[in-house]
């Protein structure tokens, strides 16, 4: 966890500063904050609300159950969903608690004041001039994307990305390319660990942040010729390429957003190396004729939705790569990796370990692997 010193000093610039000038005008993009799902939870185990259907069908609560199922790699009926909120609301306790309602429970006034400094901020303005640097100024991406803010899910996400379509008011998922990007960001993990409303509130800025560039380089990909001239089926090991880029530099993007990016601690080298290291030996596995559907999903999965930074290898390697093109060739060279593909940004990457000696080295059988 980082120094307590550090947050404030990012609490006091946060709240002093306004958002930045937007730069560049074909960049038209937009956050529309929905707090119904949050509000439904909070007023429901206040006693103020007693249909635990209805809070379960608010959309951020749909989203973030069923997301919840698949970080849990299980499979449950709507209707366990229901089940659970009315144990929630008549002050019961879960046998296996797969939506994260206990910590609901547990930080519900914390839940409360930071709801209160999200609503009296406009922090979806200064997220969007944050991450408008990182597109090429040719972009032309013009988007309203909607952040679902709920009080519940699973441990292992703070917030997250999937795209939906609606139908009949209940979510449908779909892949790249099909459907729209929804973000939601759940306050229970960003109450969790940080002290006050207002440094959980610069943890939500950085979430937040990370989980738009996500939805907006899926917006960007969907228009730019680069990216729609690639096939739609890919292998494992680009599967793999593709989420080290997206996740690496959606985490640059919050480390940015911290302060952090200025002398990030030994231990943060020591464990993004070891993910380089990783990194290399899934996609050497990934290369070995055979390798069975189900292997690969889980190569995939854990790849970011481990739990823990030592864990999630993908994202973990990933933000070390975006960290050094963008230090050691600058902004221009990270932001061609968006323009013109995973395979830039992999050898960028890759020309960069090869000028510093002090920079993780991909093998040469991983950078072809994914072409």
């Amino acid at each position: 966890m980082r120094n307590i010193h550090e947050y404030i000093f990012c609490a006091f610039v946060f709240f002093s500063a306004g958002a930045p000038a937007q730069v560049n005008p074909n960049f038209n993009v937009s956050l529309r904050m929905d707090y119904s799902s949050a509000e439904g939870m909070i007023t429901m185990c206040e006693g103020q609300r007693h249909n635990a259907r209805e809070v379960a069908m608010l959309p951020g609560n749909q989203i973030a159950a069923a997301t919840s199922l698949v970080l849990a790699r299980t499979d449950q009926p709507f209707e366990h969903f229901i089940g659970e909120l009315e144990l929630l609301r008549d002050n019961f306790h879960s046998a296996n608690d797969v939506y994260g309602l206990e910590q609901t429970r547990a930080s519900l006034p914390k839940v409360q004041a930071l709801l209160a400094m999200m609503k009296k901020h406009n922090i979806d303005r200064k997220v969007v001039a944050t991450i408008e640097s990182f597109f090429p100024r040719s972009a032309r991406i013009t988007t309203t994307i909607p952040v679902y803010v709920v009080a519940m899910g699973h441990e292992n996400a703070a917030a997250f990305v999937r795209r939906v379509h609606w139908i009949n008011k209940s979510p449908v998922f779909v892949g790249e390319g099909e459907g729209d990007p929804v973000i939601v960001l759940n306050l229970v993990r960003m109450v969790q660990y940080m002290p006050t409303p207002e440094i959980q509130l610069i943890e939500s800025l950085s979430t937040l942040a990370h989980e738009s560039f996500h939805a907006v380089f899926s917006v960007y990909k969907g228009t730019s010729p680069a990216w729609t001239s690639q096939p739609r089926s890919q292998s494992a090991a680009r599967a793999l390429a593709g989420l080290v880029q997206n996740e690496g530099i959606a985490y640059y993007i919050s480390m940015q957003q911290q302060g952090y990016l200025e002398s990030p601690p030994h231990e943060w080298f020591r464990q993004t190396a070891n993910a380089i290291s990783s990194l290399n030996d899934v996609m050497t596995e990934m290369s070995v004729p055979g390798l069975s559907y189900e292997r690969a999903n889980e190569l995939l999965l854990n790849a970011n939705l481990s739990g823990s930074v030592e864990k999630n290898y993908g994202a973990t390697a990933g933000v070390r790569m975006a960290y050094e093109i963008d230090r050691r060739l600058g902004r221009a060279a990270l932001t061609e990796t968006i323009e013109r593909g995973v395979d830039v940004f992999f050898e960028k990457y890759q020309e960069v370990s090869r000028r510093y000696d002090d920079v993780p080295k991909i093998t040469d059988a991983v950078v072809s692997g994914i072409k």
